[in-house]
């Protein structure tokens, strides 16, 4: 798999193939350098001109004789359709000289990038590049996560290969909206905001409860890095484009490098949705890493380690309790959740902040019901147990939110085998609910 390096067609000053060098002696990988003329049709002199510079160049490096090979194209298209492009290991881009026009914005790196040939490395700052790839400094990088963004685990998958270049410190930024975070993870905003401390009444306040959440979620994506270097997870609250804030954190924090995952969608989607890695691309002042999504790994399936049991104290529940203690293995954590179905008569609710509780009256009460169904026995004792007692009007939403905060791997939840007496029975339509709306994977017990 060689090192692609693509640079415009007349470009002298930029640096990129002093990087594409230095990376592919790295790796012990072969060099491919294109010069493209991308834009305009390319005349025989041109390439000719073209052609004589670019083995100029390849002369000056410092690799082995035969490990570079030198070519000139008239355009992206036929770039992409060579071999050396779709199986490259890494494209290395010059980050300036490329056209552009009104009717297509995007340059040939961003277009490199959504045909998945690759890791596109755009190239800024390129001394602290080739001094990180020679061994002689750490690389500072900083790598947009998203638990919920396929894209990001693309990006995080990236970082494995950087390490294996050279060690580097890595800032795993999260970009959020505090607003959605809470309404994700069931923390209630009350309707008077005046009842909070002064701290809390801003709009981009990080609720404690909120930050643990997204402070987990963050380092189980990310998971364990081999090579040398530290990891810091950087929670950013903030609103508009996120492109802007990840641009923010890495100026602020000084980073040399940024790690950007990246959609293979079609031109509609993104002119509607837009795109965080285009924004990163164009105005990072940091060399940019694009990271297509279809590089994303699979998750290999393990067993779950802990597991949520919706409660209505029916016959249905302690199946799915059954059910649950059997799945996890000693260490692992069943979570016991009850929802309370509120009602018109249920008052104290609208200026509460945090998780809506149980009403007061029936929360100490029900909270000995939900422990009086864990098993007492030898095995039972070898699993962590929790109960909470939460009130929601839509339950199935309810659990969803319980799944989140909790960060549960499975709901294992049982089904009514007919009518009940419990005033907050589960609904066979919640099971179904449950299955289409829940991240989680959702176990369904049959009833009796």
């Amino acid at each position: 798999m060689a090192i692609v390096c693509a640079s415009p067609v007349g470009a002298r000053e930029s640096r990129e193939v002093e990087v594409a060098a230095a990376l592919a002696a790295r790796l012990g990988e072969p060099l491919l350098l294109v010069s493209v003329m991308d834009g305009e049709p390319l005349s025989d002199t041109t390439r000719i001109e073209a052609q004589r510079e670019l083995e100029s160049r390849a002369s000056r490096l410092e690799l082995p004789p035969g490990r570079v090979e030198c070519r000139v194209r008239s355009d992206m298209e036929v770039v992409l359709a060579e071999e050396e492009c779709r199986r490259s290991r890494w494209i290395v881009a010059a980050s300036e000289g490329w056209r552009t026009s009104a009717w297509r914005r995007a340059s040939l790196p961003e277009r490199l990038a959504r045909r998945g040939c690759g890791p596109v490395l755009v190239v800024r700052r390129a001394d602290a590049l080739v001094d990180w790839m020679r061994g002689r400094r750490r690389l500072l990088v900083l790598v947009g996560v998203d638990p919920l963004s396929p894209t990001a685990d693309a990006a995080v998958v990236f970082l494995r290969e950087l390490r294996r270049v050279g060690p580097c410190d890595v800032l795993a930024t999260y970009v959020f909206s505090p607003l959605e975070e809470r309404e994700r993870l069931g923390i209630h905003t009350p309707v008077h905001v005046d009842v909070l401390e002064p701290g809390a009444r801003d709009m981009e306040a990080l609720d404690p409860a909120v930050e643990t959440v997204l402070l987990r979620e963050a380092r189980e994506q990310v998971g364990d890095l081999l090579g040398e270097g530290r990891v810091e997870v950087v929670l950013e609250p903030g609103y508009g484009r996120p492109a802007d804030h990840l641009l923010h954190v890495a100026l602020t924090r000084g980073a040399d490098l940024v790690v950007v995952g990246m959609r293979s969608q079609g031109p509609v989607k993104r002119l509607w949705h837009g795109s965080v890695s285009a924004g990163v691309l164009r105005h990072a002042e940091q060399a940019v890493v694009c990271v297509p999504d279809v590089l994303n790994e699979p998750r290999h399936a393990l067993p779950p380690r802990s597991v949520l049991v919706p409660v209505d104290f029916s016959d249905s529940s302690l199946r799915a309790i059954s059910q649950a203690r059997s799945l996890v293995g000693p260490g692992g954590r069943v979570h016991l959740l009850h929802v309370h179905r509120r009602r018109l008569s249920d008052t104290g609710f609208q200026d509460h902040y945090g998780v809506l509780p149980m009403p007061t009256r029936e929360q100490e009460a029900m909270l000995r019901r939900l422990w009086g169904l864990v098993p007492r026995d030898e095995s039972a004792r070898t699993l962590r147990w929790s109960v909470e007692g939460v009130s929601g009007e839509d339950i199935a939403l309810a659990i969803c939110q319980a799944t989140e905060r909790e960060g549960v791997d499975l709901v294992c939840v049982g089904t009514p085998g007919g009518p009940s007496r419990e005033p907050d029975a589960l609904p066979g339509a919640v099971t179904k609910e449950l299955v289409a709306r829940c991240r989680r994977p959702v176990m369904v017990v049959p009833g009796a």
